[in-house]
């Protein structure tokens, strides 16, 4: 499968270019092994249930408990504040570690050591490089927090592939609303839908939106009638209905 170039493209940034995974728990270990007491009683916890890293299994429970937070999240049944350090106080509760003063300093300071983080997801900075070669406009459409959202992409070297970033808490609709790809898909071509339907309607035929998370990033460019680029890195079995799909991102290389 190859994939024909697009004139403009909408595109997720963590999971999808930026390796969200990795560098979160990058960040964490780094964090927790700053905190001995912490750290002593997470090891003395896993160590005595199996002989796997013990931050590797922490990371995991607290992946967990992120993904469903983050849901409520977006659901807006729980506030960005309260989000913020409410996944590190569960994970730490797992352990018998209750400390709320802690687990908010520790979610303040995720953010700041997050955004030190600079994997790339394989093929991503390819993937920039070659849209930019074939004149295509590019902008970042997210869920993400704004306050490290822009310092990810200036972190990691891709800012400058972008003529708009488009973050959801600044335009007060979450993926996959389709307000939010409205607004990025305006920004980015200048066009007013009520100004002039036509130009738009061939606008969104000529739009790729980019993303690894089948609700909000599929589902949601469907919804507001573009193509997609289901990147499946998960290989994930349950979503159909992608104008493309793959688990990794060679077929726009």
């Amino acid at each position: 499968m190859k994939v024909p170039p697009y004139k403009y493209y909408l595109i997720d940034l963590d999971r999808t270019l930026w390796d969200f995974d990795k560098n979160s728990k990058s960040a964490i270990c780094k964090l927790i092994r700053k905190r001995e007491v912490l750290h002593n009683v997470i090891r003395e916890f896993e160590s005595n249930t199996s002989e796997r890293e013990p931050l590797d299994i922490f990371f995991e429970k607290y992946d967990i408990i992120n993904h469903k937070l983050w849901k409520e999240y977006e659901e807006g049944s729980l506030t960005k504040e309260n989000l913020r350090w409410r996944r590190f106080h569960d994970a730490f509760l797992l352990y018998g570690y209750d400390n709320e003063t802690h687990a908010r300093e520790f979610g303040e300071e995720y953010l700041e050591q997050m955004i030190c983080e600079t994997e790339l997801m394989p093929g991503a900075m390819e993937l920039l490089k070659k849209i930019e070669s074939q004149g295509g406009r590019m902008a970042i459409i997210s869920n993400g927090f704004k306050e490290v959202q822009y310092r990810k992409l200036n972190g990691s070297g891709i800012s400058h592939f972008f003529e708009a970033v488009i973050v959801s808490e600044e335009v007060g609709a979450h993926k996959p609303s389709p307000k939010i790809f409205e607004e990025a898909l305006k920004r980015i071509t200048g066009i007013v839908p009520q100004d002039d339907p036509v130009k738009w309607k061939a606008a969104k035929k000529e739009t790729l939106m980019i993303g690894d998370d089948y609700t909000n990033d599929i589902e949601g460019a469907m919804i507001f009638g573009i193509d997609q680029f289901f990147y499946n890195h998960k290989k994930r079995g349950d979503c159909p209905g992608a104008t493309y799909e793959s688990s990794d991102l060679s077929p726009l290389i």
